[in-house]
């Protein structure tokens, strides 16, 4: 058979290896392209009529990018004939591939099926050089001169066969990069962290040659914490967590406590390797303190907390809620969870007592629903809703044991105790951290009328707030979607300072009419939630399924007209100096009211209202600029009275109506 004749180089390389391989030029007699990016040569630049004109010049040698630029275009290159021969006995079907040669050895060229791994280097086991597995990032040199002065040639001239790179059977006594060595199939793990972090210690040359363990690397141990626990680092809190499987929480790590399990895995790991033995007297806490600082670098996951899912994490596994249905779901660190109710569900349990006893016969039909709403807020663990909870009304009326029974049925490790008047100091939200539910029991009328109490809304609304713990270094940022109640004997004074109407959108009034309960049971709330917890936990779930039907159609909760008229009462009372003064003192030039002549009228005012008057001090307080808002009068120390100065304003005078009480 004739042998074809070739027009060009390049069309004898193409003849061999295909339309779609890259050819790229190099200088005669070297082995690799002198020009820059030779790796980014495309096929299309191989339409080019120039640059073929320029390969095709025969003052040039030529190479081919071998892997996924030339289609998949491989080839092994084995350093001397022996292995050649030993490899080709392995693979007979080589034989009827093209193969090439420079001064020794060959290269063995293939078309690829599927995935290969990229170049590497091919050693013994010995660590002789045996060959290159060239693929992605590199070239192989097919025509020219070798640097030998020797040209290079086809000694089996045949196309290239095409096989999966699975299909190759190389050496026994190769160290073949793209396979886990033994090491790393019988510890992986480790075998990760070393080519990730570096060895676990540093060794060096004594006087006599020998080696001995300078130092230990401290990212390798940092990184086998890491790999070897769930943990994160919460930067904004400087706070470690650890995963817990057995709880599916997220909980507090203190860097003490890290550093004592580094400690002692060092120690564990002193005794398994002899060459580690050193490890056990390199523990100094200056060393471990170093580990935790890598450590936090490595598992840092800012905000980890912050996005909230709609789940409420129970004793015995999550229920997520999504699209209004329930699934129970097992623990997992994915939910980045880190608060969770001590009662396991149980979907058949029920709480007769806790309605029958507690709930039912001590509020409006209603309120019962509201209740249910709320405790199902707050075992989401997020105010959605962005209200807050009071409670009022005579003592005894189970106003207490409810919030009780909510408390252990939400986990009293997320739950703290609101005080209003710390609220504008400085480390008071510090408190908050990690808690879902803030609670005031028994507190007094001016309970929201104090200095901090305007925060609340911030605290139940969204708002952002720096929070600094104290003895901390710096301050972060926590959000406010806690879950707010409060219990009062009485009914509340709220600190409105001119701002009723964000009162009023986050107020929820349940009020306790209903008459004291023939039989007291001590602690009623928690020995309900002993007995009844989880029916006391559907309950609640069912009003927190009832709770996002509210939002999801009308985008908050549902309340009634009684309800909202609650509030607004409280609103009024709270208020009240100011509608006294609205309805029963207007503007008369020329007249004037002393100030214990409008305290008198005021105090008989807010019985017909049905109110508690605020005390003395508090109108002292007032009075002065609702006179000036309303009338635009000053307070006056010389209104006649009697042959005798008195305090008071000028200009106003009672309405008709009172007239009859002036001066009584």
């Amino acid at each position: 058979m004739k042998e074809p004749v070739y027009n060009a180089p390049v069309e004898r390389i193409q003849s061999w290896l295909g339309d779609k391989v890259v050819v790229v030029w190099v200088p005669s007699g070297q082995k690799f392209p002198q020009f820059r990016n030779w790796q980014k040569i495309s096929l299309e630049l191989m339409q080019n009529p120039g640059y073929l004109r320029n390969l095709n010049d025969k003052g040039h040698n030529l190479a081919v990018l071998t892997g996924a630029p030339s289609g998949g275009v491989c080839s092994i290159d084995v350093d001397d004939d022996a292995n050649a021969a030993v490899f080709l006995d392995l693979n007979p079907a080589l034989r009827n591939t093209l193969r090439t040669r420079g001064a020794r050895g060959c290269n063995f060229w293939l078309r690829m099926q599927g995935e290969f791994p990229p170049f590497a280097e091919l050693k013994t086991r010995d660590g002789k050089h045996w060959g290159e597995w060239r693929a992605d990032g590199h070239c192989t040199m097919i025509y020219g001169k070798h640097p030998s002065g020797v040209m290079y040639q086809a000694i089996q001239d045949f196309p290239a066969i095409e096989v999966p790179f699975s299909e190759i059977t190389w050496p026994e006594d190769l160290v073949l990069p793209w396979m886990p060595s033994a090491e790393e199939e019988s510890d992986p793990v480790d075998a990760e962290l070393r080519k990730r972090f570096g060895e676990p210690v540093f060794f060096a040359k004594a006087h006599d040659g020998s080696l001995y363990v300078k130092g230990i690397n401290q990212p390798y141990w940092a990184g086998l914490y890491s790999a070897e626990n769930i943990a994160l680092h919460e930067p904004n809190e400087g706070e470690f967590y650890r995963y817990s499987a057995e709880t599916g929480l997220y909980t507090p790590e203190s860097t003490d406590a890290i550093k004592q399990a580094i400690s002692s895995r060092m120690l564990e790991m002193s005794r398994q390797d002899e060459v580690l033995q050193p490890l056990e007297f390199m523990r100094a806490d200056s060393t471990l303190k170093a580990v935790t600082s890598q450590l936090r670098g490595i598992i840092e996951k800012r905000d980890a907390f912050a996005n909230r899912q709609r789940i409420v994490h129970l004793a015995n596994g999550v229920l997520k809620f999504d699209d209004k249905e329930i699934d129970l779901l097992s623990f997992s660190p994915s939910f980045y969870s880190r608060n969770r109710s001590p009662i396991p569900f149980d979907a058949k349990a029920r709480c007769p007592r806790f309605l029958g006893e507690l709930i039912e016969p001590a509020v409006h039909p209603e309120d019962v629903i509201l209740l249910q709403k709320m405790a199902g807020q707050c075992l989401l663990g997020d105010n959605l809703t962005q209200r807050l909870l009071i409670l009022d009304g005579e003592a005894e009326r189970g106003k207490t044991q409810y919030v009780n029974a909510l408390q252990g049925l939400v986990g009293m490790e997320n739950v703290t105790q609101l005080r209003t008047a710390h609220l504008h100091e400085r480390f008071e939200l510090f408190r908050f951290l990690r808690r879902t539910l803030l609670v005031g029991v028994d507190v007094d009328a001016d309970f929201l009328a104090s200095k901090g109490a305007p925060v609340i809304k911030g605290l139940v609304g969204g708002d952002w707030f720096d929070a600094e713990q104290k003895g901390g270094t710096g301050s972060f940022q926590i959000q406010g979607r806690f879950n707010v109640m409060m219990v009062s004997n009485c009914r509340l004074k709220v600190r409105l300072q001119g701002d009723v109407g964000a009162w009023r959108r986050r107020l929820l009034i349940v009020r306790y009419e209903a008459p004291k309960p023939k039989k007291k049971i001590p602690n009623f709330g928690a020995l309900l939630v002993r007995e009844e917890g989880s029916g006391i936990l559907n309950w609640a779930l069912d009003g927190l399924q009832l709770l996002l039907d509210d939002i999801d159609k009308t985008g908050d909760i549902r309340t009634s007209t009684r309800q909202a008229g609650i509030v607004d009462s409280l609103l009024a009372e709270s208020d009240s100096l100011r509608h006294f003064l609205r309805e029963r003192v207007g503007g008369s030039p020329g007249s004037d009211l002393t100030s214990d002549e409008i305290v008198r009228a005021y105090a008989n005012y807010c019985p017909e209202m049905g109110w508690e008057a605020l005390t003395e001090t508090v109108i002292a307080r007032q009075l002065p600029s609702l006179m000036l808002e309303l009338f635009r009068t000053t307070k006056a120390h010389d209104i006649q009275r009697d042959g005798r100065n008195r305090r008071g304003f000028r200009d106003v005078a009672f309405k008709e109506q009172e007239d009859t009480t002036n001066g009584a």
